[in-house]
């Protein structure tokens, strides 16, 4: 068998001079579309096939009437048109993500107050399930989280004060940074990659089974069913696991203070009194809820986005985790810039 580069270097010296451009194929076993093609060029440029097969010149006079002109160069486009082009499609998907966004936010929200207003539409099953799967399953990593960033937070105020003579206020620091701030937005970042990830999957794979098109068929509204489960099972899971990180997260604080500042766990615990007060708790347990209530709604409606192949499915899975962590983030930004000019 002859491939096409070694025909080619075979034929470079090939008309000798002096001898006719004939070119006998006869013994040519096999013939595809691409030698095809360079025999018609061949032909094309003078040169006469000698002992063609019927077969073959079927396949020569098929592929000889097709156009064969070369293609045209793609015009350049600049730099600078490239970055307006890229601009103008960002913002254009932004606007579309915005508004996709805030319609499924209506749309969750109306059938959970409709599930709401009629209990016999809950389904207790599955709630429960869902708060097992995305609360007390959490727990252990959660708790370890808490503690670690209080440790990390305790140490450093340490470290930063210590030479002002104020590392007493690293109590403070860890207590108000952990039951304000640190708390939730821990928890809700752990929250959004590990079951906010969970749902956008469960409902993807669905999605490519076709399982939610039967449930269409059947008459039962894909969003009664998976949607409304998860948001409220994460909205009433969401403020339980911060409440559950405050707890851990102070009592890192207490181990830090223990070991760096000699502070013991009951001179800790009178000193939280004077340190914070319920407003600060209630800061981390009010932005809870409305955390938890996004990732599930952004989980969900990723989930449902699902096209229909695996690649779609991580694909949708990772745009649901980094859109959560945005917006819980940003969520976080508001907030505080709001509780301070409130004064809480």
């Amino acid at each position: 068998m002859v491939t096409l580069v070694e025909a080619k270097r075979l034929l470079q010296s090939w008309p000798k001079p002096g001898a006719s451009p004939a070119l006998d194929i006869a013994k040519l076993d096999s013939l595809d579309s691409s030698g095809a093609l360079f025999l018609c060029s061949l032909r094309d440029k003078g040169a006469t096939l000698v002992g063609v097969s019927a077969e073959q010149r079927t396949l020569l006079d098929l592929i000889g009437g097709l156009e064969r002109a070369p293609l045209a160069k793609i015009a350049i486009v600049p730099r600078w048109r490239q970055l307006v082009i890229q601009l103008g499609k960002a913002a254009h998907d932004v606007r579309h993500e915005v508004v996709d966004l805030v319609t499924f936010v209506g749309r969750a929200v109306s059938w959970t107050i409709g599930a709401l207003l009629h209990p016999s539409r809950l389904r207790p099953a599955s709630i429960s399930r869902h708060i097992a799967e995305t609360g007390i399953h959490a727990l252990p990593i959660i708790g370890l989280m808490a503690v670690m960033i209080a440790i990390v937070i305790g140490y450093q105020g340490v470290a930063q004060l210590r030479p002002y003579g104020g590392e007493d206020f690293t109590i403070n620091l860890v207590a108000v940074s952990v039951l304000r701030e640190m708390g939730v937005l821990i928890t809700a970042i752990m929250v959004a990659g590990r079951s906010g990830s969970a749902f956008t999957a469960e409902i993807g794979v669905m999605k490519t089974r076709e399982e939610v098109d039967a449930l269409e068929v059947m008459g039962i509204a894909p969003m009664q069913v998976l949607v409304v489960p998860r948001l409220i099972a994460l909205v009433i899971t969401l403020p339980l696991l911060t409440l559950f990180a405050d707890i851990m997260g102070l009592i890192g604080g207490a181990a830090i203070a223990h070991f760096l500042l000699g502070v013991s766990p009951m001179q800790y615990l009178a000193r939280l009194p004077q340190v914070v007060d319920g407003s600060d708790l209630f800061v981390g347990l009010f932005k809870a809820p409305v955390f938890a209530f996004f990732i599930a709604v952004i989980a969900c409606m990723h989930g449902l986005r699902v096209s229909g192949s695996a690649e779609s499915v991580g694909r949708e899975t990772t745009r649901a985790v980094v859109k959560a962590i945005f917006i819980v983030l940003a969520l976080d930004a508001f907030f505080s810039i709001l509780f301070e000019r409130i004064g809480v």
